[in-house]
């Protein structure tokens, strides 16, 4: 069975029906002037110190679904931590008598809808994006070796200009297919603008949904810039709008909050 997620999809867009693409083998290239640009939205976010301090995330916000859409409209709460041992995260939404929550589930990620739990494919936590965080996400890829970096040059962005990133990791298949990301970013700010990336189907890694995040009202918290409208695509077609409401980071979060809770299997 393919699991769908509803309004959550602005972050997660799970297991919606993909494509297959061939395998290609290539060497990992870094062009200098895309980890400038890369780095350059770092520091324009807070800089790399600020990040390295950042244990802990709760974002909590409202999203609504674009004109057409047929998903109801709720309240999110995105948790994230950061340790030595990696990124876990949980992602709930709330809308009338619907609840589901979706976590990194240290390495065994599921989702839960109304008490009904789904596990999925590991590669299922590591596609979901902390697009909320965009700053962090760029760090990670910047620090990661096996990430190959191209600029692609000047372009534009729902008419505003913008400096275009391409990035994969080619270091294993399943990576190979799912690891590509295209970046733009303001040439004068250097905050990002958008991010146009794959989800995997949540049983089969080799097939993908291309999914898009449109990143907006950018506001400084705790040293930490991040932004406050994130409107989420699938397949090019707009989906929905989160509109954040607040962010706090270095909140104490447990452990057990990353834990696929318990429920009759769906």
């Amino acid at each position: 069975m393919i699991f769908k997620t509803s309004a959550v999809s602005i972050v997660l867009a799970l297991a919606l029906a993909g494509s297959a693409v061939p395998q290609q083998t290539s060497t990992v290239q870094r062009d200098p002037r895309a980890i400038a640009t890369l780095q350059a939205a770092v520091d324009a976010m807070g800089g790399s110190k600020a990040f390295a301090q950042l244990q802990a995330a709760i974002v909590q916000g409202s999203i609504k679904p674009a004109p057409g859409v047929n998903s109801p409209p709720g309240n999110v709460v995105l948790e994230d931590a950061f340790t030595s041992q990696g990124h876990e995260f949980r992602d709930s939404f709330q809308s009338g008598s619907l609840t589901q929550v979706f976590v990194s589930g240290h390495g065994s990620p599921g989702l839960v809808s109304n008490a009904h739990s789904k596990k999925f494919l590991p590669a299922a936590a590591g596609a979901r994006l902390a697009v909320h965080l965009p700053g962090i996400v760029l760090l990670e890829i910047i620090a990661n070796a096996n990430y190959s970096m191209a600029f692609v040059g000047s372009t534009s962005v729902n008419g505003l200009s913008a400096l275009h990133v391409h990035i994969e990791d080619d270091s294993d298949p399943d990576r190979q297919t799912l690891s590509v990301q295209d970046w733009y970013f303001d040439p004068s700010s250097g905050l990002p603008l958008r991010v146009e990336y794959r989800v995997p189907d949540t049983t089969n890694a080799s097939m993908f949904t291309n999914v898009a995040v449109q990143l907006s009202d950018f506001r400084v918290v705790q040293g930490i810039t991040a932004p406050f409208q994130i409107a989420g695509y699938v397949e090019g077609k707009p989906q929905n709008l989160l509109l954040i409401g607040s962010v706090v980071f270095n909140h104490t979060v447990s452990s057990s909050d990353f834990d696929l809770p318990p429920g009759g299997a769906q």
